[in-house]
């Protein structure tokens, strides 16, 4: 991915934070450098195939501790703690889209009603209801 206008628009704030798709190949470490540039802080997760699994490390990627009570509401609640805008890189999150896509479209509602936070889904999946970055 060369620098990509779309995600230095969401970075700037000229875009609306929520979650984004960024389809094809991507380069993480330029996407973390962007971020850090852009003054965010940065936190990748990879996806893990369940809804558990990935409330479990949503909550590890943004350091929420011992108190996340790793469901929906805890992740709401939890997010609004958010003190500094975060871009959340989410990498391989086809396999929770293909096999269990309400847990993917809950997951993906609570992560875009957050104040601070941009989420970025990268690489090759299912369609999913979320605008992509051009």
């Amino acid at each position: 991915m060369s620098a990509d206008h779309g995600l230095g628009s969401l970075l700037a704030k000229e875009l609306p934070l929520g979650v984004y798709r960024l389809p094809g190949r991507y380069d993480g470490e330029q996407i973390e450098r962007m971020a850090l540039d852009a003054g965010w802080l940065f936190a990748p997760v990879w996806g893990t195939g369940t809804k558990q699994g990935m409330l479990e490390a949503i909550g590890e990627a943004l350091g929420f501790g011992d108190h996340y009570g790793r469901n929906l509401d805890a992740l709401a609640d939890c997010l609004r703690d958010l003190v500094a805008d975060t871009l959340l890189l989410w990498a391989d999150w086809a396999g929770l889209a293909e096999n269990y896509p309400a847990a993917m479209a809950g997951i993906v509602q609570v992560l875009g009603q957050a104040e601070r936070l941009a989420v970025v889904l990268v690489g090759q999946g299912p369609e999913v209801d979320v605008p992509a970055l051009a």
